[in-house]
């Protein structure tokens, strides 16, 4: 690999790949002159609504398994292709970081004639204009496309095991709460948190009450909650481990560990085809970064 920036890689990796198409990248760049010199501006395929803005059109935040299937299905195709195909690691997979195409390109120049006649919100600066984002299209779900993964600010390759603080607190792995060195499946947990999220329409780490209150120790916490105890030799990986866990991996801070209604989230579940899909998406969350499936396994399964 070449000491490009993850941006630059994905966009000259492999263009015929099936999953190139699921991930939103730079399609060309040009300059034009500002007041305080040239300005760069980036040109991407438009893309539509993200998930967490499509999960606000069903009851409940949840998005049914009939749409949520074949999103998941692209997003891993997506995945699939940074990881093997660009050995690239998201490090920051949000339903902010998925956004929807559109399947009908002309859709794109009717909110292009509405923004004329009716311009979205803006703040004049001295140099330039702010815009207020135009969200709500009222695009039917029916002219929506498949997904793309988007922002890669964070992004790194992924030739080498990397140690730095990564991923939205809520959405965090062991690995990084731990102090491990982690690679890709660090992105594999992360999806399964989200995915569970879109399903659910919560998150299975979410903290109660103020997100500016969240801690390390609680959220660790929650994961013994749903997963059990992590294995010793996981605790043996992690450098901040001694932080919550004891010599014979006994959690320090046992009040923090509740019995969370996900439980009763999970055990609510009769459908067959969605007791299924929560099989599935548990698959992702592991203590052992290693007995997480690849996104290659995850793509290739039922």
């Amino acid at each position: 690999m070449t000491t490009s920036s993850p941006s630059q890689h994905i966009l000259n990796a492999n263009p015929k790949h099936a999953g190139s198409g699921l991930v939103a990248n730079i399609l060309d760049s040009f300059t034009i002159p500002g007041p305080h010199g040239f300005h760069t501006c980036m040109v991407f395929d438009p893309l539509c609504e993200p998930l967490w803005m499509l999960q606000h059109r069903f009851e409940r935040k949840a998005i049914p398994l009939d749409v949520l299937k074949p999103i998941t299905a692209a997003i891993i195709e997506g995945l699939r292709y940074l990881h093997e195909e660009c050995r690239v690691i998201h490090t920051d997979l949000t339903p902010d970081n998925m956004m929807m195409r559109l399947s009908n390109p002309a859709i794109a120049s009717s909110v292009a004639e509405t923004e004329l006649i009716e311009p979205s919100p803006r703040k004049q600066l001295v140099d330039r204009s702010i815009y207020l984002s135009r969200n709500k299209w009222n695009i039917p779900l029916s002219d929506l496309g498949a997904p793309a993964i988007q922002g890669f600010r964070n992004a790194v390759h992924g030739g080498k095991p990397h140690s730095h603080p990564i991923q939205l607190a809520k959405y965090q792995c062991p690995e990084i709460s731990l102090g491990m060195e982690w690679t890709y499946p660090a992105d594999i947990w992360n999806l399964g948190a989200v995915l569970w999220e879109l399903f659910f329409g919560r998150g299975p780490f979410d903290q109660p009450g103020d997100p500016e209150t969240w801690t390390e120790a609680a959220h660790v916490a929650q994961i013994i909650s749903l997963l059990g105890p992590p294995p010793l030799d996981v605790l043996q990986r992690g450098k901040r481990s001694s932080q919550y866990f004891d010599e014979k991996g006994e959690f320090k801070f046992p009040d923090l560990i509740q019995k969370l209604d996900f439980r009763t989230l999970v055990d609510g579940v009769q459908d067959s085809d969605e007791l299924a899909f929560v099989d599935f998406i548990s698959r992702f969350l592991c203590w052992r970064p290693e007995d997480r499936p690849t996104a290659r396994e995850l793509f290739s399964g039922p």
